[in-house]
């Protein structure tokens, strides 16, 4: 997803703005120690959801009153924040344009702070449209309260954007918060959602291909014993039965319906000795009682039907009526220019600016408005999971007014043949005859109403089996690693690993995320195995430098933001700079070089500094590319020691840091009162 940031601060308790501006492409932000350059990379995961606070205690935490992030996603606007003192809320604002201006102590309004749960899941939907990413409604039926599974969180997409000053070079892990297993398996899970290929039709189509194999499954259990379950003997032995005890009168019934179930034969037996003309209470209205309760419970599953047939329809609209509202969006463009003559009086020859000053007046509502509407989020998955609800619930009232109505037709033909001088006996003994009828031959009927069940719903199942099919995720995520390792040995080819691993070839699997060496004798080499932070620096950069190369190549599919943060990088070369408190980059060089003399450890400072501009070099050219290819580059911060490096590509250093060089100064600066 196309993200920039333009801005990371402070606003400190005086009320005071400490910014660090950032642009497209490659940034470097570098300075001694102590200076908050890591920082930075905590304020921006804190303000991004984090539910801890790890900003490093200090000049920075002791004075700040706020944190903020401006960013834009999808060329949307926006600025978030978080107050320390508020730790179960975060600041959410979107604006038209962002402008560094803006950003004071009143900006963040208590309006605009909502429950860090709420925050993060409407921050979410910049990034992604869904709603349910149940697979199996058997599942979620066995969790507590029927809950549904949890859905994908912008946390998950810190581990693909952050590389922090102890992980960055690490040996043992690769991606940030897979320490813990739980956040690890989400994030693992989610990818293939990220990536884009899925969405929230395929998780609908996943349960309802769960639930209609449950009930092919079930059918054909059914089939193969020959039995009817407790209600299928309801819906054909059940209404026979009540219809025949009401033409004799019965206020109560002789023989239970479950005793009739049981026993059929028994019953039969019994019933000839009951259904006689002398038992028949022909005072009684037992038969306008049970006919009047059917047509009210009738009406009421009729009004229930009806109700839910708007909703569904309603529902569709809604979808509709968003599909052309983000069309006419796309096609929608406000006027670049706005051309108008002045007004002349023909008297005096004054000109008049008025006409003028209310045409750029309305250019700029119009551009306001289009901006509006351009931010509007989609709110179709929800839509569509309220749909599908809806017409499960429609489907099963509409086959329980099919048997309600089947019943009141036959009371209806009874009476009309009443009418016509048949007597009541006769209905009764035909009503007798039809029950008889069905406990006798009930196992084959019920095998010709089984199968036919099945063919239909094994029918629904092939077509949703055909649209699955469509989405292919294990080769989808195939591809998506075939690709990154291209990528690795593309880019890796340019980084200083060690001999032996020349040439590099690094392998990493979308499907366990797992990253190794693959030598030339076919052994795999893991990172925790390659020995020299170098390697492992180089492993870290490889992959991710490669991730976000397939990230932008799939532009607005890919829903992890095109961000990536690097913390000291360069502190495998020279691991005593955490102790850097000189003016200038090369004051500090020029002392590592002399302990290195002194203690005869280390190679030649002369070697590192090559590999480190190497280093930067690289980066700036992977930008590069990946801009001229994509039309946008990923936005890579880098906070480090080095400094006044020659770049092989002829950027200027100095163009990268873009004015954020703490020697002097820090992120609270000054950084001592």
């Amino acid at each position: 997803m196309k993200t920039l940031i333009y801005e990371i601060g402070v606003i400190d308790k005086q009320g005071n703005k400490h910014p660090v501006d950032f642009k497209k492409g490659l940034n470097v932000v570098t300075g001694k120690s102590s200076t908050g350059k890591s920082a930075l990379i905590e304020i921006f995961d804190y303000c991004f959801g984090s539910g801890e606070n790890t900003i490093p205690k200090g000049v920075i935490t002791s004075r700040a009153a706020i944190y903020y992030v401006a960013l834009s996603v999808n060329e949307q606007d926006m600025v978030i924040a978080r107050d320390p003192d508020i730790v179960t809320k975060a600041f959410f604002r979107r604006v038209a344009s962002f402008s560094s201006e803006d950003i004071v102590r009143d900006y963040f309004n208590s309006t605009y702070f909502r429950p860090l749960g709420e925050f993060k899941k409407h921050l979410r939907d910049f990034f992604l449209d869904i709603d349910d990413v149940d697979e199996s409604l058997a599942v979620r039926a066995a969790r507590r309260f029927n809950a549904k599974a949890a859905t994908p969180s912008i946390r998950s997409f810190s581990s693909f954007m952050l590389q922090h000053q102890n992980l960055v070079a690490n040996k043992h892990a690769l991606f940030y918060r897979f320490d813990e297993k739980e956040k690890r398996d989400q994030a693992i899970d989610h990818t293939k959602i990220f990536l884009g290929l899925v969405d929230q039709k395929y998780f609908h189509l996943s349960q309802e291909k769960e639930r209609l194999s449950a009930d092919v499954r079930r059918l054909e259990r059914q089939k193969e014993t020959n039995r009817r379950t407790s209600e299928s003997y309801m819906k054909n032995v059940g209404p026979v039965l009540s219809q025949l005890y009401a033409l004799m009168g019965f206020e109560n019934e002789p023989i239970s319906l479950e005793k009739v179930l049981c026993h059929p034969q028994d019953a039969k037996d019994q019933l000839d000795k009951i259904i006689v003309p002398e038992e028949i209470h022909y005072n009684s209205n037992a038969a306008s009682q049970y006919y009047n309760n059917l047509n009210l419970e009738r009406n009421q599953k009729t009004a229930e039907l009806r109700r839910l047939q708007r909703q569904a329809a309603s529902i569709n609209k809604h979808i509709q009526e968003e599909e052309r509202f983000v069309e006419n969006v796309k096609q929608f463009s406000s006027p670049r220019n706005v051309h108008i003559s002045t007004s002349v009086c023909p008297f005096c020859h004054t000109e008049k600016d008025t006409l003028r000053e209310s045409a750029e007046k309305l250019q700029q509502a119009i551009t306001k408005v289009s901006g509006n509407l351009a931010q509007a989020r989609p709110m179709k998955a929800r839509f569509e999971s309220s749909l599908v609800e809806v017409q499960r619930n429609a489907e099963a009232i509409g086959r329980e007014l099919t048997i309600l109505t089947r019943q009141i037709t036959e009371i209806e033909k009874t009476e009309k043949q009443l009418a016509e001088q048949k007597s009541l006996y006769e209905n009764v003994l035909m009503q007798k005859a039809k029950l008889f009828i069905f406990l006798d031959t009930l196992n084959m009927a019920d095998d010709v109403e089984l199968e036919k069940l099945i063919k239909d719903l094994k029918k629904q199942l092939e077509s949703i089996n055909k649209e699955l099919k469509k989405y292919d995720i294990k080769k989808g995520l195939e591809r998506a690693s075939e690709k990154v390792n291209e990528y690795m040995a593309e880019i890796g080819g340019h980084f200083e690993f060690e001999s032996s691993y020349k040439p590099i070839n690094l392998n990493f699997s979308f499907e366990t995320f797992d990253l190794y060496h693959l030598s030339q004798e076919n052994e795999k080499i893991y990172l925790r195995s390659m020995g020299s932070g170098a390697n492992w620096l180089y492993c870290h950069l490889t992959l991710f430098l490669s991730l976000h190369k397939y990230f932008a190549e799939l532009g607005d599919k890919c829903a992890i933001p095109s961000i990536l943060f690097l913390d000291q990088p360069t502190q495998v070369y020279f691991p005593n700079f955490n102790r850097d408190n000189s003016d200038t980059f090369e004051e500090q060089k020029n002392q590592e070089a002399e302990q290195r003399r002194t203690l005869n450890v280390g190679q030649d400072i002369d070697e590192d500094i090559k590999a480190v501009e190497n280093l930067f070099s690289q980066l700036s050219i992977y930008c590069d590319e990946l801009e001229q290819v994509n039309g946008f580059s990923p936005q890579i911060i880098v906070t480090d020691h080095a400094d006044n490096l020659t770049l092989s590509n002829g950027v200027s250093f100095d163009s990268l840091v873009n004015g954020n060089r703490w020697r002097m100064r820090g992120l609270i600066h000054p950084s001592e009162e």
